[in-house]
């Protein structure tokens, strides 16, 4: 039998190095499903949930420097994931989303048939290109296309929409016809460069900015060799976190606003900030009134995406360059340059990120919450942080757990560690981690989630024992939707608000699924816990009870991310 539509898409997945396919078995896809499970060179996994595809693909992109595919079936499998692909659009992370759909005769005008929806409608707006293989004359060059604009430029998710019958219609090609389309670099013009140089070299106040771009570019050296040759203070968005170690001389927090108030304190204070690969989004306290209007400082954003540039923030300098390409340039520039950097002011920086260690650290030796007798979340997420080995992978869902986690565990470099900072997602924590146990076997790979993250996508333990990726999940688990416990119960002071949930036993359910669950009573347990965990034999859930905990950084929503919104009970 000759090639058809889906074994030539194989093969240029393999042309490309793509070996990741996550998905959930459909008819219309089924070659492709036959083609992948089939060849030992994918790597290819069929999940619980279509959303799971999603968030295992992102993971992969994140993790490795090539990217991942998802599919699902036509109509409710598109839908299903669409919150993967979402959260991915949101991180820029590369991805190729495959639906099928029905018979190319019935489509577009639709003829209702069953599971009909415009897919192609569905997914423009959360990728960056997407396209339906109508001929099986331009399948090659489609599928080759979704691939180059995927990786291009500022990478994201591309959808290719492919009806049932093409994908089975033979299909002739030469893949060397098509040939790769080498990645782009641009680099700034010499007098552009001359200008960064001149605006950092007589700055008194330099501080600089990591974003996820840096990662994406491969730049996280080039970012520490920048430092090295200037000392400036540093930080990083939530997306490049590792990017500056923690113990850096002149680190001032990472994560944006869950970084610390140095974070927010420096960038006020500055008078030049550079940007490299950073958005600008409402996790960086800048340009973000009330709390933290622009005070006069000349910022110089860098992005592969000239379109970015100025978007978020007024700015001094834009420069449309690849984040590596032009940290090496700069690096090299400044190396053995006279700086003004005012050293007095940088170790100010410095004793204030001390200090808020130390606040947080305070909260952690409080170990239980005011008036209770239940672990505290900071408590709970320092005694993780010393847990964790060395290079273990971290996936990290969203929620108030979230918050703490970041506050105390930094990962020792960006691709150590997934959490999907566009969209704060929650549920992605365990899909997450099942891809990164794909990509490192040999790594430890530890979930750190909350009761209601995890019951989003608890289901796909079942596909990390399946396929035997043990997994270690740590739930801390309040039986609310913590982040919003406040909202319900001071602000509107409703106690039917729906913040309160019941006692769930996560371990209980891991059981269910195959998997070893432990259910643990203190802080104590959880040491002896966590060992018998990296030693087993299958993935494994370890749930502690915790109470919610206030965020040094909490305010920071209220007035920032619902500014003008007026909060009070709805008067009856």
């Amino acid at each position: 039998m000759g090639d058809t539509v889906s074994s030539v898409l194989l093969k240029i997945l393999k042309k490309h190095g793509i070996r990741h396919v996550f998905g959930l078995p459909a008819a219309q896809i089924g070659l492709i499903m036959d083609g992948a499970s089939k060849d030992p060179y994918f790597n290819y996994m069929t999940t619980r949930h279509e959303e799971a595809c999603g968030h295992m693909a992102h993971a992969v992109g994140k993790l490795t420097d090539s990217m991942a595919v998802c599919f699902a079936t036509v109509g409710p499998g598109a839908t299903n994931m669409v919150p993967g692909v979402a959260a991915a659009f949101a991180d820029n992370i590369p991805m190729l989303v495959l639906t099928p759909n029905n018979q190319a005769q019935y489509i577009e005008p639709g003829r209702d048939l069953i599971q009909t929806v415009d897919q192609l409608a569905l997914y423009k707006p959360i990728t960056k290109w997407n396209a339906c293989i109508r001929q099986p004359e331009r399948a090659a060059e489609l599928i080759e296309r979704a691939i180059h604009i995927a990786r291009s430029g500022r990478p994201g998710p591309v959808h290719l929409d492919i009806p049932c019958d093409v994908a089975a219609m033979p299909c002739s090609h030469d893949l060397d016809k098509i040939p790769s389309i080498a990645r782009l670099r641009p680099v700034p013009t010499a007098a552009d460069l001359q200008k960064v140089v001149d605006l950092l070299s007589q700055a008194k106040r330099p501080v600089v900015v990591a974003g996820g771009g840096v990662l994406r570019s491969d730049g996280v050296a080039a970012f520490r060799a920048l430092l090295d040759a200037t000392g400036f203070v540093a930080t990083t968005t939530a997306s490049a976190r590792g990017t500056v170690p923690l113990s850096y001389h002149s680190h001032v927090g990472s994560g944006g606003v869950l970084g610390g108030p140095a974070v927010g304190q420096s960038l006020s204070e500055a008078d030049v900030i550079l940007a490299v690969g950073c958005k600008f989004s409402n996790w960086m306290p800048i340009n973000q009134p009330p709390l933290y209007p622009l005070t006069g400082q000349k910022v110089i954003q860098v992005d592969i995406d000239g379109e970015v540039l100025g978007r978020n923030i007024p700015l001094a300098l834009g420069l449309q360059a690849d984040a590596r390409e032009f940290l090496v340039l700069l690096a090299a520039a400044m190396t053995g340059l006279p700086v003004r950097a005012e050293q007095d002011w940088i170790e100010a920086m410095r004793a204030e990120f001390k200090t808020y260690r130390q606040t947080v650290h305070k909260i952690a030796d409080d170990h239980v919450t005011p008036g209770t007798n239940i672990l505290n979340e900071a408590a709970f997420a320092r005694a993780i942080a010393k847990l964790l080995p060395e290079d273990a992978v971290l996936a990290l869902d969203g929620g108030q757990v979230m918050e703490w986690s970041q506050t105390f565990i930094h990962p020792r470099d960006p691709k150590s560690y997934i959490f999907p900072a566009g969209m704060g997602h929650l549920g992605i924590g365990v899909p997450a981690a099942v891809a990164a146990k794909s990509v490192h076997p040999d790594r430890p790979v530890v979930c750190i989630t909350g009761d209601g993250a995890l019951a989003m996508t608890i289901q796909e333990m079942e596909t990390a024992a399946r396929y035997g990726h043990n997994i270690i999940v740590i739930v801390g688990n309040d039986s609310h939707w913590g982040m919003y416990r406040p909202l319900g119960e001071h602000v509107f002071g409703n106690t039917n608000f729906g913040t309160k949930l019941t006692d769930v036993n996560f371990a209980k359910i891991a059981e269910g699924y195959g998997c070893y669950g432990e259910r643990i009573g203190s802080l104590e347990e959880l040491a002896e816990a966590f060992k018998r965990a990296l030693t087993a034999n299958k993935p494994t859930v370890l749930d502690i009870q915790v109470d919610f905990t206030v965020h040094p950084a909490d305010a920071f929503w209220p007035a920032v991310v619902m500014r003008g919104v007026a909060l009070a009970p709805v008067a009856l």
